[in-house]
């Protein structure tokens, strides 16, 4: 049986977001497939760690901390609400055992509705990675040289075909471009991912990533739940439908979020 392989990133200010969102994943997830968590490390505090853990202590799922090295991102660019964490994703083929050869990224910033193996078990042995586009109308492709008929997809729920990354270095070219030009870097990271593999991403059902700020259509009823921008539903009004499904599992954490 396939193992599911999580991957998430956070500091102190995010770390309780991250026991809600994971609270939401391990409650729906119905399958029994065996999953390993790994949470990139940033600089976390032992206490915080500790509430980490018990707020995960019913689901008995093991964490494994990562450490990412500094001076890896010492040079890049951070905008808006946006924090240095969120560059960790690009190390994770490095990070992880090498036999590892697929992972999930999640964002702290989410509710997981539905089994996330269902996620999990999309086929994605040709591409780089799966990921859901913005919808709308997007500004970024005259910036970064993308063909519109690519699209560009945001990077807070990326399925990593870890294989293809380091037969390719493509670690290694995300960040050559982020170096070269950082005046192109809007979204930071996000935008680099999107020029360097424009060609080599599957696009995924919207349901996996519903960003409330830029999805409109309410036809479906969303798997994942993506509070995007800076405008969180423990900071600032949100759509009741879609703060209360934070709100219940914030409650069962026992962690207080002020």
């Amino acid at each position: 049986m396939e193992r599911i392989h999580i991957v998430v990133a956070t500091n102190d200010k995010y770390v309780k977001h991250l026991a809600v969102m994971l609270t939401s994943l391990f409650e729906n997830k119905s399958t029994n497939r065996p999953l390993s968590l790994y949470v990139i490390d940033g600089k976390i505090s032992n206490e915080n760690k500790q509430k980490l853990h018990n707020a995960l202590k019913s689901f008995q799922v093991e964490l494994s901390f990562l450490t990412v090295e500094d001076s890896l991102f010492q040079d890049v660019v951070v905008r808006y609400h946006l924090s240095k964490e969120t560059y960790y994703r690009i190390a994770i083929p490095a990070l992880l055992p090498k036999d590892v050869r697929k992972a999930l990224y999640l964002d702290c910033d989410l509710i997981v509705k539905e089994d996330i193996t269902n996620l999990w078990d999309v086929n994605i042995d040709k591409y780089h990675l799966g990921a859901v586009p913005i919808p709308g109308k997007v500004l970024r492709f005259e910036e970064l040289s993308i063909p519109e008929k690519y699209g560009y997809f945001n990077a807070g729920v990326l399925l990593l075909n870890l294989k293809k990354w380091r037969d390719n270095q493509t670690s290694e070219k995300v960040l050559h471009y982020m170096r070269k030009n950082p005046e192109k870097l809007k979204f930071m990271d996000q935008d680099a991912l999107n020029a360097v593999l424009h060609e080599k991403w599957l696009k995924l059902d919207p349901k996996w990533n519903y960003q409330v700020h830029r999805s409109h259509h309410q036809r479906f009823n969303p798997a994942i739940i993506h509070y995007t921008t800076d405008k969180k539903p423990w900071n600032s009004w949100h759509n009741p439908k879609f703060k209360d499904e934070y709100l219940k599992y914030a409650k069962k954490t026992n962690w207080k979020l002020d």
